[in-house]
């Protein structure tokens, strides 16, 4: 968990068995490393996409949704085209990294979660014990539900 002033991020790896580098949060490696170069199919549109650069992938600025809390927004190195297996859980507002708001970090809004029982869920997550920034007992999504593409 990346921790700002009344500000609070959950990091996840998508692709297992995960970033090599999301395991140290300390690491200046940290948010690189993924998925090999190649061609993905888009979900929503259809589209081959590329991955490139060690596996990032474009930024995708289609719709101004807000980092509020219950968002999942992509995580990234901070440049732009560095995004690729990690996202992040919102559980507060965090409108400082809305692409379309003013400065550097830009970090696109592609899901929520659909009810107070999800988010309620997602801020217990946030609040588990953590030792240097990582979990004392690892955390695991047994299940995901993606709906409405």
């Amino acid at each position: 968990m990346l921790r700002w002033p009344g500000r609070q991020l959950l990091f996840l790896s998508l692709s297992p068995p995960g970033c090599p580098y999301s395991k140290d949060p300390k690491s200046n490696r940290a948010g690189t490393g993924g998925p090999p170069d190649g061609t993905y199919k888009n979900l929503k549109t259809g589209d081959t996409c590329t991955r490139s650069n060690g596996g990032n992938i474009k930024d995708e600025f289609a719709a101004k949704f807000s980092n509020e809390p219950g968002s999942l927004s992509m995580a990234n190195t901070g440049s732009p085209n560095t995004g690729g297996s990690q996202f992040f859980m919102n559980v507060v507002h965090n409108d400082f990294l809305d692409w379309f708001s003013p400065g550097e970090s830009k970090h696109p809004v592609f899901g929520k979660c659909v009810d107070k029982a999800s988010l309620d869920v997602m801020v217990k997550i946030s609040t588990v014990k953590t030792k240097d920034d990582c979990p004392v007992t690892p955390v695991m999504m047994k299940s995901v539900t993606i709906a409405g593409l």
